[in-house]
């Protein structure tokens, strides 16, 4: 029953990526749903539905207390959506909170009167999408209030051989700060009519999926793109200067002596590698040591010589026209030790409905908007009295073809 239930699971969430699919190319395109893909959107629904009642028989007295109340509150949310669709006059509203001044105050439509909040900054955290996973060692923060400073020493001791009564001069040590900088981001999602409209369906789960999908790349981006932003959300990619490496047999190697390089540095651990796809397939059959097929391939075993690694897409882009991010023809690698990365959102997060324009009411969809501030702190960049500026603890590797 196990492996059933978690098949039911997976094709639950694959259902949720198919909706939010359909709904982002026509939200891309903005226009209204075709007849084919409203078709194929009521057909993904109903088989939802099916799922939803054959889990239900499948769960535990625990299980099912939770999904009540995950029912529970996606009941909320629906009535809530549909009375910003049907009765409000204004764009927008606030779910998490209610709108005590302006002209257009909501003192009783919002999420906290009716007792719910469903979405929390926790939820959006993670998900599994490929290109989008970060290194296990990159811990983010939330609720930060203020702008966390980190102080850094500078100098270090030095000890010196003297004779038994000789005077050793004074050592001062110095230190100095790095503050955390945050700047807004936002993010806007599409919801249907139909799926606000369908009492039967998982609707807080589709909200939460498309957040959390949109949050997940926001966070990829910013963290393996050499995109070098206007903001102070920038990589510590975009920050280094690049060093090619060939792929050719000797890859491993010197790999591993550019991963040896940031060591030298007096950065110890274990850093994480990020490549692209096609990387790593060619990496599983790139030698790791040339002339001896005995040594293995580079990538083996769930590691890149040796090393744990991620794929993302992201770390081949740079900035674009309209301050987007866009791939290049060249294929890079990434070399990072993430504890020298902060990430952190500060504050409250904030969502935002808008039913009511045109633009978004003749789609049939009303957009969810989530607004809140973070910041992006690389922490290596003044250790041991680095002068350059740039982050010593991270390096973005340029392949390059053999001669």
């Amino acid at each position: 029953m196990d492996k059933k239930k978690k098949e039911l699971q997976m094709r639950h969430l694959a259902i949720l990526a198919e909706l939010d699919k359909i709904d982002e190319q026509a939200q891309r395109e903005n226009r209204a749903l075709t007849e084919e893909e409203t078709q194929k959107y009521d057909s993904l629904m109903r088989e939802d539905k099916r799922i939803g009642l054959e889990l239900q028989g499948m769960l535990t007295d625990t299980e099912l207390a939770k999904y009540r109340e995950q029912k529970s509150k996606s009941a909320i949310l629906r009535e809530f959506l549909k009375r910003c669709v049907d009765k409000r006059e204004n764009a927008s509203t606030i779910l998490m909170n209610a709108v005590t001044d302006g002209e257009d105050q909501n003192l009783t439509a919002n999420l906290e009167e009716n007792g719910a909040i469903p979405l929390t900054i926790h939820e959006l955290i993670d998900t599994k999408v490929e290109g989008l996973e970060l290194p296990a060692d990159l811990k983010m923060l939330t609720g930060v209030v203020g702008n966390e400073v980190w102080p850094y020493s500078i100098d270090d001791v030095q000890f010196t051989v003297a004779g038994e009564v000789e005077k050793i001069d004074e050592q001062a040590l110095n230190f100095a700060k790095l503050s955390a900088t945050p700047d807004r981001v936002a993010a806007s999602v599409a919801v249907s009519h139909r799926a606000i409209d369908n009492a039967d369906f998982d609707l807080l789960g589709f909200v939460t999926y498309k957040l959390q999908k949109g949050w997940a790349k926001f966070k990829a981006i910013h963290v393996y793109s050499h995109a070098k932003f206007n903001n102070n959300l920038k990589s510590p990619f975009a920050q280094v200067d690049v060093e090619d490496i060939k792929l050719d047999n000797d890859f491993a190697k010197n790999l591993a002596a550019k991963i040896a390089e940031i060591a030298d540095l007096g950065f110890e651990g274990v850093p994480t590698i990020t490549v692209d796809k096609v990387t790593e397939a060619l990496l599983k059959f790139t030698p790791k040591i040339a002339g001896d097929p005995a040594s293995g391939t580079v990538i083996e075993n769930g590691e890149l010589a040796g090393f744990p690694y991620t794929t993302s897409r992201y770390i081949n882009t740079k900035l674009g026209a309209g301050g987007q991010v866009e791939q290049e023809k060249d294929r890079y690698i990434g070399i990072g030790h993430y504890g020298y990365l902060a990430m952190e959102q500060h504050g409250e997060v904030r969502f935002n409905v808008d039913a009511q324009s045109s633009a978004n009411f003749d789609r049939g969809t009303v957009v969810l908007g989530m607004s809140t501030d973070m910041s992006l702190t690389e922490l290596s960049q003044k250790v041991n009295g680095n002068k350059s500026g740039k982050p010593q603890a991270f390096k973005l590797l340029k392949i390059v073809n053999e001669d």
